[in-house]
């Protein structure tokens, strides 16, 4: 392992300080425009702690080029880490180890920010010191073409979120996140043994002993291209959600029993989802969907996974869109996977 500076003490950095951690692997045609999008956050101070997983092309010449153009020791500290391919949340963990920073904000390579991201979040920590963790709102951006996802209308719940992420992640992707650092201490890094879902095992464990905030707003832009993410690999997400399903048990026994029966209904729910939209078998994704029903019926999103089979792909993206105009902060809401 390898940083461009020297070591930095804490006594460097004041609270308030965000500490931007960038994990990547072989993006360096993204991950410029990645690091733009944390220079042109309206909140200052901000550290980026780029952690380079690996990388087999020339991204450490574009950190270190990026770097030596923007880097300010007063409000904008760059420094990247360089380790043996370990994966992504391998990556986060070390990142989240060698940040200064009060607040810890996670970007992965092929995702922006939008301007006033990182300003909206803390102004919500400063709110409510409770808080854990605060979320916000993300859409989906085809960087091949540069169509963005149309915004419909979603629940943004917040505060105890325990329940509600035992039975499934109600929430967003890392990259929409920023957790005290001194969480990490509490609630232990991301489990690298999970095979995917990572981030939602993490939001779990924080949620057991921290409020969670949100900023109801789209504030990032989740990247879409045709290079490799964990959430392409659809028996790694299978696995997953099966993994976090019996790991949890003993938090759920805490809880009414009909939340363990809506945690396995959703299990099967999303194992159809992939089996179907993935086009890996609409039998077993037709079994899934009826069990997901059988367990617990009172899921509106179990019968609207259903009758989308039987529905072209274009028919099922207008009607979700209409739908959600109406009914998409309420429970009738349905969801993509």
């Amino acid at each position: 392992m390898a940083t461009n500076s020297k070591k930095l003490n804490c006594q460097d950095f004041c609270l308030g300080w965000i500490s931007c951690v960038v994990p990547t692997y072989n993006r360096s045609g993204l991950l410029a425009a990645t690091l733009e999008s944390i220079h042109n956050q309206s909140f200052r101070p901000i550290e980026i702690v780029v952690v380079d997983d690996g990388s087999t092309d020339d991204t450490s010449e574009v950190v270190r080029k990026w770097a030596k153009q923007h880097n300010d020791p007063k409000t904008f500290v760059i420094r990247w880490v360089i380790q043996s391919n370990q994966g992504a949340n391998a990556a986060r963990n070390r990142g989240a180890e060698e940040a200064h920073g009060e607040f810890i904000a996670f970007l992965d390579s092929d995702d922006q920010w939008l301007s006033k991201k990182l300003e909206k979040q803390i102004a919500i920590f400063q709110s409510n010191t409770d808080f854990g963790g605060v979320y916000c709102g993300m859409c989906n951006v085809d960087l091949v073409t540069g169509e963005k996802e149309k915004a419909v209308p979603r629940a943004y719940p917040e505060g105890d979120l325990l329940r509600q992420l035992l039975i499934h992640d109600v929430t967003e992707a890392t990259s929409a996140w920023i957790v005290r650092k001194e969480c990490f201490e509490n609630v232990g890094n991301f489990d690298i043994a999970l095979p995917a879902r990572q981030d939602w095992d993490m939001w779990i464990r924080l949620s057991e002993k921290y409020s969670i905030g949100c900023v109801p707003e789209i504030l990032v832009e989740q990247g879409n291209h045709p290079g490799e993410r964990v959430r392409s690999k659809a028996h790694r997400e299978i696995d997953a959600h099966q993994t976090i399903f019996h790991k949890y048990a003993f938090l759920r026994a805490k809880f009414p029993f009909w939340v363990s029966l809506a945690s396995r209904s959703a299990m099967y729910r999303r194992r159809g989802r992939v089996y179907f939209h993935r086009g890996i078998s609409r039998k077993k994704a037709l079994a899934m969907y009826v069990l997901a029903i059988l367990v617990w019926p009172f899921n509106f999103d179990s019968y609207a996974a259903l009758m989308g089979m039987m529905l072209s792909a274009e028919l099922r993206s207008k009607i979700r869109s209409i739908w959600n105009r109406i009914f998409g902060r309420t429970r009738l809401s349905i969801k993509t996977h």
